[in-house]
């Protein structure tokens, strides 16, 4: 029977019909286009071209639009969002206000755009400095000095205002303290009171609200993102009760405190500018940029990555329940710092590390050196039973006397330690 005369279309044969009709339709709109692309006077294209021509600009606009969208999300993720990282500040300028909103004065807002701007004008004119340093546009002598004056300062922040003025590790004369206040205003980190308090309050609350580089809230935000913003209110309210007084009554640290500003600029920046262009004829801006400028940005980081890399990568061999950890990177970047699960154990350990030498730990043996010119005194340290009893009950195994240490097997065992009898409560005791 055929088929063409009811109608009836066997299902085959359909799908070849469509397919077809498809490819004749196509080839009459591309024989239609082509006309009017040979043609677009002809009457029958007049109509149809400017409608393709605005359909086109359309296109190109809309993505133009989608481009700047999502370029303007990002730039709002990282200098908003990513900086505030308080839930109690809304999402965006334009969000409705949340419960407890942070609410920020004029003048704290003037203060924390300033850093920001800051900082961004330090980080873009040092990729400059390090152009200048790949390409052979600055003198070698400029780039010792600045290694040499960034390491200096390092020492300075990690041995003087981390161990010395923050944990009373050890004591110094005032020439010797002189001389590290002086190398920690090159650093430009802040005062040393200022550094010892944000300092102390991270030990005492380290990883909550209330520290200022709290690793919780992410890499970036302990990395530098706390410097970029105000500090959350806890932060505030805990350092109000750290009792710095003993920093405070220091005639050094006061006096660098009163100047500090002055101080940074001429130490920091307008010294480290004036010597290479002064004795070796290096150009002033070249200078300016390496041994000021991208030094700076460098021996920054080297100490942000204790607050950040050294809190979340590496071991904990003497306290698995706190978040800082064993880093030997950490420590090659920062002079010697990067033991911070030790250092969180036992701050007031002068030497910052279990040492059986000095494991890239500049700091240290700067300590030592000035003990044996006579200018550091009564350093503090832990024993190594101490260290190897607690590492046997907190650590996370990987200390090499986690298992390998005197066990016991009760009370009456001679090897328990007498000060782990004096502190044993016991209940019901009929001698006494």
């Amino acid at each position: 029977m055929d088929t063409r005369l009811n109608g009836a279309v066997p299902p085959g044969l359909e799908l070849r019909l469509d397919a077809d009709s498809s490819i004749r339709t196509n080839s009459t709109d591309s024989r239609e286009n082509s006309q009017c692309a040979s043609a677009p006077s002809h009457r029958e294209c007049s109509s149809s071209w400017p409608s393709s021509w605005i359909r086109q600009a359309s296109l190109k606009l809309f993505k133009f639009y989608i481009f700047g969208k999502h370029s303007a999300k990002g730039l709002f993720i990282i200098f908003w969002y990513e900086l505030s990282m308080d839930p109690r500040v809304r999402l965006s300028p334009w969000s409705p206000p949340v419960k407890n909103e942070v609410k920020l004065s004029w003048d704290e807002v003037f203060l924390t755009r300033q850093r920001r701007i800051f900082f961004i004008f330090n980080h873009c004119v040092s990729l400059l400095g390090i152009y200048y340093c790949l390409t052979g546009q600055v003198k070698i002598a400029t780039v010792i000095w600045a290694a040499l004056l960034g390491s200096l300062s390092l020492i300075a922040v990690t041995a003087g205002a981390h161990r010395l003025w923050s944990h009373r590790a050890y004591k110094a004369r005032w020439p010797l303290r002189l001389a590290m206040a002086a190398f920690q205003t090159v650093a430009v980190q802040y005062s040393v009171l200022n550094w010892v308090r944000d300092h102390r309050v991270h030990h005492k609350f380290v990883d909550t609200d209330a520290d200022p580089h709290n690793s919780r809230r992410g890499f970036f935000f302990s990395h530098i993102g706390w410097v970029l913003v105000l500090p959350h209110p806890a932060v505030q309210e805990k350092k109000s009760r750290i009792d710095t007084r003993d920093v405070e009554s220091d005639w050094v640290v006061a006096a660098q405190y009163k100047y500090y500003l002055p101080l940074s600029v001429l130490l920091g920046y307008i010294v480290p500018t004036l010597v290479p262009w002064y004795f070796w004829s290096e150009g002033l801006w070249t200078s300016h940029i390496v041994a000021a400028q991208l030094r700076h940005v460098l021996t920054s980081h080297g100490t942000f990555l204790i607050n950040s890399a050294a809190h979340m990568w590496g071991t904990r061999p003497y306290d698995k329940n706190i978040k800082p950890t064993e880093n030997m990177l950490v420590s090659v970047a920062s002079m010697g710092e990067g033991w911070h699960n030790y250092h969180h154990t036992f701050p007031w350990d002068y030497k910052n590390a279990e040492l059986w030498d000095y494991k890239v730990n500049l700091a240290t043996a700067w300590v030592d050196l000035f003990a044996w010119l006579g200018q550091v005194y009564e350093r503090k340290t832990v024993s190594p039973e101490m260290v190897a009893k607690r590492a046997r009950r907190t650590g996370d195994g990987t200390h090499p006397h986690h298992h390998h240490g005197p066990g016991v097997w009760g009370w009456n065992d001679d090897d328990v330690p007498q000060e782990d009898r004096a502190i044993t409560r016991i209940i019901d005791n009929k001698a006494a």
